[in-house]
């Protein structure tokens, strides 16, 4: 019996110890121990200049990340937002060649990809209960596809779009334009989660849909207004980068929807809804960014940096996923 209550304490030691250790353990504990290692690595990481150039070449991911954040909390996913992003430029590129002015185009950009993505992804995911992967795949070759068969898989020039490139490459200050836009985009994007009743219903529906019916939620409008949103940020990314790049390319955005899922996972958005919030996300995203830009810095070759970012995210995700099992 003795040995039964003794084995009981250790048992119960050994699980406090490891929850007390897997609490210090975390995206923010991990940005800054990355942080660290990449400042020691090389002394230029923790420059104004290198910072303000870290976060500009992160505005994209970070402005689509704040919506995908808010289609995972709601029990769904969107394989479609690099296409869109690339999609949204080619419109705006096509309606200035066509004689619109540029502030009506991005306007017209905006409200038109917005319905694309709320009558896509949001009708049949929300309405007609389609799989969530399986739509925003075919949105994905969709509009990649058009993309192709638009620009007949060559680039087209925006180099002369005065407003355009303001928003990719201008400055207020010493503070880049993109920078400004997804940080307002972040302040608006907690705001509306926290304190509106349709961001305080995104999370019911993700942790129990049925039960959200139930209580009176149309769950068909929260999905279909969260996919309208993630198309949205999207559109908005797609637009500073063409200001950016001064340029609409077929490929542009390849792959990037992955990046955006990988930092929303890491910000500690649950892949089974109903959990997460914008700030876990933009940890996230921070931690990419902190990642590719320390081994850019490093000189490793973009071939080892691939790698190298892989392994990393994988072990941080891992952490996370143990950190919620023990705490």
């Amino acid at each position: 019996m003795d040995n039964v209550v003794v084995e009981q304490k250790l048992q119960k030691r050994n699980h406090s110890i490891k929850r007390n250790v897997f609490k210090l353990v975390g995206i923010g504990p991990l940005l800054v121990l990355l942080c660290i290692i990449m400042s020691l690595l090389n002394p230029s990481f923790l420059t104004v200049n290198n910072w303000a150039n870290l976060l500009n070449s992160i505005s994209a991911i970070w402005i689509m990340a704040m919506a995908m954040t808010l289609v995972l909390i709601s029990g769904g996913f969107d394989l479609s937002v690099g296409a869109t992003l690339a999609f949204s430029g080619l419109i705006l590129v096509n309606l200035v060649v066509a004689g619109v002015p540029e502030l009506v185009s991005i306007v017209i950009t905006l409200v038109a990809i917005l319905f694309i993505g709320m009558i896509t992804n949001g009708f049949l995911i929300g309405k007609l209960g389609l799989n969530f992967f399986v739509v925003t795949l075919g949105t994905m070759s969709l509009f990649r596809g058009t993309v192709y068969v638009w620009t007949d898989g060559q680039t087209q020039y925006a180099d002369t779009l005065p407003i355009v490139h303001f928003l990719g490459n201008g400055s207020i200050g010493p503070i880049p334009v993109p920078i400004m836009i997804m940080l307002a985009i972040f302040l608006l994007t907690h705001l509306f989660l926290t304190y509106t009743q349709f961001g305080r219903a995104i999370y019911v529906v993700g942790g129990n849909a049925t039960a959200a019916k139930l209580s009176g939620i149309k769950v068909s409008f929260i999905l279909i207004g969260v996919y309208g949103i993630s198309a949205l940020y999207a559109g908005i990314a797609g637009i500073i980068n063409t200001g950016k790049l001064d340029s609409v390319s077929p490929t542009i955005g390849s792959g990037m929807e992955l990046l955006v899922a990988a930092a929303v996972l890491l910000g500690g958005t649950s892949f089974k809804g109903g959990e997460g919030t914008v700030m876990g996300t933009t940890l996230g995203v921070l931690f990419i960014g902190v990642l590719q830009n320390g081994l850019s810095l490093s000189g490793i070759s973009s071939y080892w940096q691939e790698v190298i970012t892989g392994a990393i995210l994988i072990f941080a995700i891992l952490l996370n996923y143990f950190k919620v099992k023990q705490v």
